[in-house]
């Protein structure tokens, strides 16, 4: 059966040939196995050239200035077009572009990937139903009442197929610490301590919606009005792209989702859908909650895909994820005695 392509949009590097970033660019005709033979992006969901030059930016270093060009179809190295605008807004149109100075010299240009990668989210605990999250999931419910993502509405108080989702992953609660992430709660509701479950932590979305943000696949751009995009280029008829991320506009700001978290999480989909050529450096597949989280599935043997470097990284954050009750009320403790010291 065909797919649609992981990729159409391919950049490499002009020194060494190597891709070092990309994307699913939706202005292409797409070919589906169907009773309807083609389907088309329409072109206001399109990715324009100074967002994608942005995300460029993101994952690579490049010590000189730059500019993106169309390489040749034989040779990835080479320029076989004008530069693009890195100011316009025109759709970045599917193809091959190669990384050199700006014109006329057009030379190579050496272009480094940056270490960062996109953190590690935990699968095995849906924290949507824990105890320890019962005001947090209320709270979400009652100020969306509907999906965020595809704005499906939810019918009474029927709230079978919608979930709480939470930006910042618990599971991550150092990295979260570290950065002092609390900073962007102004929920003056949440006990100290207890931030990452505050309301500005999370929203209301289907099962599927959560999954994939979940996974990086769907970002919320809260410096594109609130634009959903969608990374992986799902079908049209299904896809969230280019759609509005709902905000209850008859909530006060310190009860809404955060902007600031919001932007982490985007980021880490560009980390994760952009860099390089889009793919694990692990020689095994990428994880897969539904097959490496089923009974008898875990299995640290040589070999295996838990043994190796993803699968340790993998295990580490489902682990933290189950702890994360423990870890936070220890936090609850440490705050409030620091209160009376």
């Amino acid at each position: 059966m065909a797919q649609i392509p992981r990729r159409n949009v391919h950049v490499f590097s002009s020194s060494n040939g190597a891709e070092v970033a990309g994307e699913f660019g939706r202005s292409i005709l797409l070919t589906f196995v169907t009773t309807i033979p083609w389907q088309a992006f329409s072109s206001t969901e399109a990715l324009q050239s100074l967002t994608f030059i942005g995300w460029i930016n993101e994952v690579c270093y490049i010590p000189v200035e730059w500019a993106l060009y169309p390489s040749q179809f034989n040779n990835n190295r080479a320029v076989g077009g004008a530069a693009l605008d890195s100011a316009s807004g025109n759709e970045l149109q599917p193809g091959r572009y190669v990384i050199r100075t700006p014109s006329p010299e057009s030379a190579q240009i050496v272009v480094y990937l940056t270490t960062d990668v996109p953190r590690t989210r935990a699968y095995s605990v849906n924290y949507t139903y824990t105890p320890h999250e019962t005001n947090f999931v209320t709270r979400v419910g009652a100020r969306d009442s509907r999906c965020c993502i595809t704005g499906d509405l939810v019918a009474g108080e029927d709230y079978t197929g919608f979930e709480a989702a939470h930006i910042f992953p618990l599971s991550e609660t150092d990295i979260w610490n570290e950065l002092n992430d609390k900073r962007f709660i102004e929920d003056d509701q949440i006990q100290p301590g207890m931030e990452l479950n505050s309301i500005q932590q999370g929203f209301l979305c289907s099962s599927t919606e959560h999954r994939m943000f979940d996974d990086y696949s769907i970002g919320v751009n809260p410096d594109d009005n609130y634009r959903i995009c969608d990374f992986v280029g799902r079908h049209p008829n299904r896809s969230p792209h280019w759609k509005i991320f709902y905000r209850n506009p008859n909530e006060q700001q310190h009860y809404l989702p955060s902007a600031d978290l919001l932007r982490d999480h985007f980021r880490q989909c560009v980390l994760r859908h952009v860099k390089g050529a889009g793919e694990s450096n692990e020689p095994h597949r990428r994880f897969d909650p539904d097959i490496d989280l089923q009974a008898g599935s875990f299995n640290l043997t040589a070999g295996s895909w838990w043994s190796g470097l993803e699968g340790k990284r993998q295990l580490e954050a489902e682990l933290a994820g189950r702890l994360w009750g423990a870890v936070a009320t220890q936090n609850q403790i440490s705050e409030v005695e620091q209160l009376y010291q």
